[in-house]
Protein backbone atom coordinates (compact mmCIF):
# COMPACT_ATOMS: atom_id res chain seq x y z
CA UNK A 1 0.00 0.00 0.00
CA UNK A 2 1.35 3.35 -1.02
CA UNK A 3 1.69 6.35 1.96
CA UNK A 4 -0.49 8.33 2.17
CA UNK A 5 1.72 11.23 0.95
CA UNK A 6 1.36 9.15 -2.30
CA UNK A 7 -1.97 9.23 -2.28
CA UNK A 8 -2.56 12.98 -1.35
CA UNK A 9 -1.02 13.33 -5.03
CA UNK A 10 -4.07 11.87 -7.14
CA UNK A 11 -7.64 13.61 -6.40
CA UNK A 12 -9.12 12.09 -3.83
CA UNK A 13 -12.12 12.65 -1.30
CA UNK A 14 -10.72 12.30 2.63
CA UNK A 15 -12.62 12.78 6.27
CA UNK A 16 -11.25 16.15 6.57
CA UNK A 17 -12.53 17.49 3.36
CA UNK A 18 -15.63 16.04 3.64
CA UNK A 19 -16.10 17.30 7.33
CA UNK A 20 -14.77 20.41 6.28
CA UNK A 21 -17.60 21.24 4.10
CA UNK A 22 -20.66 19.47 5.96
CA UNK A 23 -19.85 20.85 9.43
CA UNK A 24 -17.12 23.58 9.51
CA UNK A 25 -18.24 25.55 6.83
CA UNK A 26 -18.02 25.32 3.16
CA UNK A 27 -16.87 28.50 1.76
CA UNK A 28 -13.75 27.36 3.75
CA UNK A 29 -13.65 24.49 1.53
CA UNK A 30 -13.58 26.54 -1.29
CA UNK A 31 -10.56 28.83 -0.26
CA UNK A 32 -8.97 25.90 1.01
CA UNK A 33 -9.60 22.77 -1.23
CA UNK A 34 -10.74 24.68 -5.10
CA UNK A 35 -8.76 27.87 -4.90
CA UNK A 36 -6.27 26.70 -2.79
CA UNK A 37 -5.53 30.13 -1.32
CA UNK A 38 -2.32 30.75 1.12
CA UNK A 39 -3.44 30.32 4.51
CA UNK A 40 -3.72 34.07 6.30
CA UNK A 41 -3.33 32.76 9.71
CA UNK A 42 -2.46 28.98 11.01
CA UNK A 43 -3.35 28.05 14.52
CA UNK A 44 -0.55 26.57 16.65
CA UNK A 45 -3.13 23.70 17.25
CA UNK A 46 -2.00 22.35 13.66
CA UNK A 47 1.29 21.67 14.74
CA UNK A 48 1.02 20.41 18.12
CA UNK A 49 -1.53 17.58 16.97
CA UNK A 50 0.78 16.55 14.42
CA UNK A 51 4.05 16.21 16.30
CA UNK A 52 2.16 14.55 19.59
CA UNK A 53 0.67 12.19 16.56
CA UNK A 54 4.57 11.84 15.58
CA UNK A 55 5.40 11.05 19.44
CA UNK A 56 2.26 8.87 20.02
CA UNK A 57 3.70 6.81 16.78
CA UNK A 58 7.03 6.72 18.14
CA UNK A 59 6.02 5.36 20.96
CA UNK A 60 2.90 2.32 19.53
CA UNK A 61 5.97 1.19 17.53
CA UNK A 62 7.84 0.47 20.94
CA UNK A 63 5.20 -0.99 22.05
CA UNK A 64 4.34 -3.50 19.10
CA UNK A 65 7.54 -4.97 20.63
CA UNK A 66 6.35 -5.20 24.52
CA UNK A 67 8.45 -2.21 24.99
CA UNK A 68 8.12 1.55 25.83
CA UNK A 69 10.34 4.73 25.45
CA UNK A 70 11.64 6.72 28.52
CA UNK A 71 9.81 10.07 29.14
CA UNK A 72 12.35 12.25 27.84
CA UNK A 73 12.71 10.34 24.69
CA UNK A 74 8.88 10.64 23.83
CA UNK A 75 8.89 14.56 24.60
CA UNK A 76 12.44 14.65 22.07
CA UNK A 77 10.59 13.09 19.64
CA UNK A 78 7.66 15.78 20.44
CA UNK A 79 9.87 18.59 20.44
CA UNK A 80 12.01 17.85 17.46
CA UNK A 81 8.71 17.32 15.54
CA UNK A 82 6.97 20.01 16.92
CA UNK A 83 9.63 22.90 16.18
CA UNK A 84 10.21 21.91 12.54
CA UNK A 85 6.00 21.95 11.85
CA UNK A 86 6.43 25.09 13.02
CA UNK A 87 8.99 26.28 11.02
CA UNK A 88 7.60 25.25 7.93
CA UNK A 89 4.33 26.53 8.83
CA UNK A 90 3.59 30.20 7.70
CA UNK A 91 1.52 32.64 9.52
CA UNK A 92 1.28 30.66 12.85
CA UNK A 93 -0.36 32.27 15.30
CA UNK A 94 -0.16 31.49 19.19
CA UNK A 95 -2.46 32.93 21.76
CA UNK A 96 -3.03 33.09 25.72
CA UNK A 97 0.27 33.99 25.89
CA UNK A 98 1.87 30.30 23.90
CA UNK A 99 5.10 29.89 23.07
CA UNK A 100 6.85 27.04 21.37
CA UNK A 101 8.77 26.44 24.76
CA UNK A 102 5.71 26.53 26.69
CA UNK A 103 3.70 24.45 24.19
CA UNK A 104 6.89 21.70 24.55
CA UNK A 105 6.71 21.45 28.42
CA UNK A 106 2.58 21.25 28.37
CA UNK A 107 3.34 18.54 25.47
CA UNK A 108 5.60 16.54 28.11
CA UNK A 109 2.79 16.74 30.66
CA UNK A 110 0.17 15.16 28.62
CA UNK A 111 3.11 12.51 27.06
CA UNK A 112 3.85 11.76 30.52
CA UNK A 113 -0.23 10.73 31.43
CA UNK A 114 0.14 9.09 27.74
CA UNK A 115 2.87 6.75 29.04
CA UNK A 116 1.09 6.32 32.37
CA UNK A 117 -2.06 4.54 30.58
CA UNK A 118 -0.46 3.08 27.74
CA UNK A 119 -2.44 0.03 27.49
CA UNK A 120 -1.42 -1.54 24.01
CA UNK A 121 1.30 -4.16 24.22
CA UNK A 122 2.16 -7.02 21.25
CA UNK A 123 -1.14 -6.28 19.78
CA UNK A 124 -0.17 -4.38 17.39
CA UNK A 125 -1.15 -4.66 13.52
CA UNK A 126 0.19 -1.14 12.43
CA UNK A 127 0.64 2.59 12.91
CA UNK A 128 0.05 5.23 10.18
CA UNK A 129 -2.16 2.65 8.06
CA UNK A 130 -3.14 4.58 5.12
CA UNK A 131 -6.04 3.08 3.21
CA UNK A 132 -7.89 4.46 -0.23
CA UNK A 133 -11.40 3.03 -1.28
CA UNK A 134 -13.79 3.69 -4.07
CA UNK A 135 -17.42 4.69 -3.49
CA UNK A 136 -20.02 3.89 -5.75
CA UNK A 137 -21.00 6.95 -7.37
CA UNK A 138 -18.29 9.17 -6.15
CA UNK A 139 -15.90 10.57 -8.42
CA UNK A 140 -12.59 10.14 -7.01
CA UNK A 141 -11.68 7.86 -4.40
CA UNK A 142 -11.50 7.98 0.03
CA UNK A 143 -8.07 7.85 1.62
CA UNK A 144 -7.05 8.37 5.00
CA UNK A 145 -4.69 6.78 7.64
CA UNK A 146 -5.26 5.10 10.52
CA UNK A 147 -3.49 6.00 13.74
CA UNK A 148 -2.61 3.04 15.16
CA UNK A 149 -4.63 -0.77 14.30
CA UNK A 150 -4.47 -3.19 17.22
CA UNK A 151 -6.13 -6.64 18.17
CA UNK A 152 -8.49 -6.99 21.44
CA UNK A 153 -9.38 -10.27 22.03
CA UNK A 154 -9.44 -11.09 18.17
CA UNK A 155 -11.53 -8.24 17.09
CA UNK A 156 -9.80 -5.69 15.08
CA UNK A 157 -9.56 -2.02 16.76
CA UNK A 158 -9.13 1.64 15.33
CA UNK A 159 -7.10 4.01 17.65
CA UNK A 160 -7.32 7.46 17.06
CA UNK A 161 -5.29 9.50 18.93
CA UNK A 162 -6.78 13.55 20.09
CA UNK A 163 -5.94 16.28 21.87
CA UNK A 164 -8.43 18.36 23.51
CA UNK A 165 -8.94 21.31 25.21
CA UNK A 166 -11.32 19.21 27.47
CA UNK A 167 -12.67 16.14 28.32
CA UNK A 168 -15.25 14.26 25.46
CA UNK A 169 -18.06 12.62 26.35
CA UNK A 170 -19.25 9.16 24.75
CA UNK A 171 -21.88 10.76 23.10
CA UNK A 172 -19.40 12.88 21.02
CA UNK A 173 -17.73 9.52 20.01
CA UNK A 174 -21.01 8.24 19.08
CA UNK A 175 -21.61 11.10 16.96
CA UNK A 176 -18.49 11.57 15.39
CA UNK A 177 -17.92 11.44 11.65
CA UNK A 178 -14.17 10.40 11.71
CA UNK A 179 -15.08 7.01 12.83
CA UNK A 180 -17.45 6.57 10.56
CA UNK A 181 -15.73 7.04 7.89
CA UNK A 182 -12.71 5.31 9.24
CA UNK A 183 -14.97 2.12 10.09
CA UNK A 184 -16.40 2.17 6.59
CA UNK A 185 -13.58 2.24 5.07
CA UNK A 186 -11.63 -1.28 6.75
CA UNK A 187 -15.34 -2.93 6.03
CA UNK A 188 -14.60 -1.96 2.80
CA UNK A 189 -11.49 -3.07 2.45
CA UNK A 190 -11.69 -5.85 4.98
CA UNK A 191 -15.17 -7.58 4.97
CA UNK A 192 -15.84 -7.52 8.64
CA UNK A 193 -16.87 -4.47 11.07
CA UNK A 194 -13.99 -2.92 13.43
CA UNK A 195 -14.14 -0.99 16.63
CA UNK A 196 -13.09 2.30 17.10
CA UNK A 197 -11.24 4.45 19.91
CA UNK A 198 -10.51 7.60 20.33
CA UNK A 199 -7.90 7.82 22.95
CA UNK A 200 -8.69 11.52 23.99
CA UNK A 201 -5.98 13.29 26.19
CA UNK A 202 -6.40 17.06 27.81
CA UNK A 203 -4.53 20.35 27.53
CA UNK A 204 -5.45 21.11 30.86
CA UNK A 205 -3.43 22.01 33.79
CA UNK A 206 -3.47 18.36 35.01
CA UNK A 207 -4.04 16.64 31.50
CA UNK A 208 -6.42 13.76 31.52
CA UNK A 209 -6.80 11.06 29.66
CA UNK A 210 -9.69 9.03 28.17
CA UNK A 211 -10.55 5.83 26.11
CA UNK A 212 -13.80 6.34 24.09
CA UNK A 213 -15.30 3.00 22.24
CA UNK A 214 -17.81 3.41 19.72
CA UNK A 215 -18.65 1.25 16.83
CA UNK A 216 -20.72 1.67 13.60
CA UNK A 217 -23.35 -0.54 11.73
CA UNK A 218 -24.70 -0.75 8.07
CA UNK A 219 -27.21 1.56 8.54
CA UNK A 220 -24.45 4.21 9.68
CA UNK A 221 -22.34 3.20 6.49
CA UNK A 222 -25.16 3.84 4.20
CA UNK A 223 -25.83 7.31 5.62
CA UNK A 224 -22.07 7.67 5.40
CA UNK A 225 -22.63 6.61 1.83
CA UNK A 226 -25.70 9.11 1.13
CA UNK A 227 -23.75 11.69 2.94
CA UNK A 228 -20.57 11.70 0.60
CA UNK A 229 -22.35 11.84 -2.51
CA UNK A 230 -24.38 14.83 -1.85
CA UNK A 231 -20.95 16.53 -0.44
CA UNK A 232 -19.56 15.97 -4.20
CA UNK A 233 -22.98 17.00 -5.53
CA UNK A 234 -23.12 20.23 -3.71
CA UNK A 235 -19.26 20.83 -4.38
CA UNK A 236 -19.64 20.20 -8.18
CA UNK A 237 -23.00 22.27 -8.65
CA UNK A 238 -20.60 25.03 -6.83
CA UNK A 239 -22.73 25.76 -3.52
CA UNK A 240 -20.25 27.13 -0.95
CA UNK A 241 -21.31 29.74 1.84
CA UNK A 242 -20.27 31.27 4.97
CA UNK A 243 -21.14 29.42 8.32
CA UNK A 244 -21.63 32.64 10.00
CA UNK A 245 -21.87 31.26 13.61
CA UNK A 246 -18.85 28.41 13.15
CA UNK A 247 -17.10 27.73 15.88
CA UNK A 248 -13.93 27.70 14.42
CA UNK A 249 -14.36 31.49 12.93
CA UNK A 250 -11.69 32.43 15.16
CA UNK A 251 -9.01 30.49 13.84
CA UNK A 252 -10.29 30.82 10.34
CA UNK A 253 -7.34 30.64 7.92
CA UNK A 254 -9.07 32.47 5.26
CA UNK A 255 -11.02 35.21 7.58
CA UNK A 256 -10.58 37.99 5.86
CA UNK A 257 -11.69 36.19 2.18
CA UNK A 258 -14.41 35.52 4.11
CA UNK A 259 -15.50 38.90 5.09
CA UNK A 260 -15.14 40.10 1.71
CA UNK A 261 -17.11 37.51 0.13
CA UNK A 262 -20.38 38.48 -0.51
CA UNK A 263 -18.54 41.94 -2.16
CA UNK A 264 -17.16 39.75 -4.38
CA UNK A 265 -20.58 37.26 -4.88
CA UNK A 266 -23.78 39.66 -4.50
CA UNK A 267 -23.54 40.91 -7.72
CA UNK A 268 -23.78 37.55 -9.39
CA UNK A 269 -26.52 36.38 -7.24
CA UNK A 270 -28.73 39.06 -6.49
CA UNK A 271 -29.31 39.25 -11.08
CA UNK A 272 -29.82 35.36 -10.91
CA UNK A 273 -32.33 34.99 -8.52
CA UNK A 274 -34.36 37.82 -9.83
CA UNK A 275 -34.12 36.17 -12.95
CA UNK A 276 -35.40 33.43 -11.66
CA UNK A 277 -38.34 35.21 -9.89
CA UNK A 278 -39.22 36.50 -13.28
CA UNK A 279 -39.35 32.79 -15.22
CA UNK A 280 -41.56 32.41 -12.22
CA UNK A 281 -44.19 34.93 -12.54
CA UNK A 282 -43.96 34.77 -16.43
CA UNK A 283 -44.82 31.21 -16.17
CA UNK A 284 -47.68 31.94 -13.91
CA UNK A 285 -49.05 34.24 -16.01
CA UNK A 286 -49.11 31.63 -18.96
CA UNK A 287 -51.49 29.30 -17.04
Amino acid sequence: MDKLSDLRKAPHWSYSAINCYLNICSLQYYFRYIEKAQAEQTSVVLPFGRAFHAAASEQALKAGNGECLTKPELVDVFASCFKVECDETENLKFKNGDTIDSLITKAADMLDELLACWCDYNNLIGVAVPFKIAIDGLSKPLIGEYDMLIKEQSYPVIVDWKTAACSWSPQKADRDLQATCFCYAYNKMNGDNPYFRFDVITKTKKPKFDQLYTERDVDSFNRFEAIALAVEQAVNAGIFLPAETSYFCNDCAYASRCKSWHRQHVGAIVPAMLNKSMKNINQKDLL
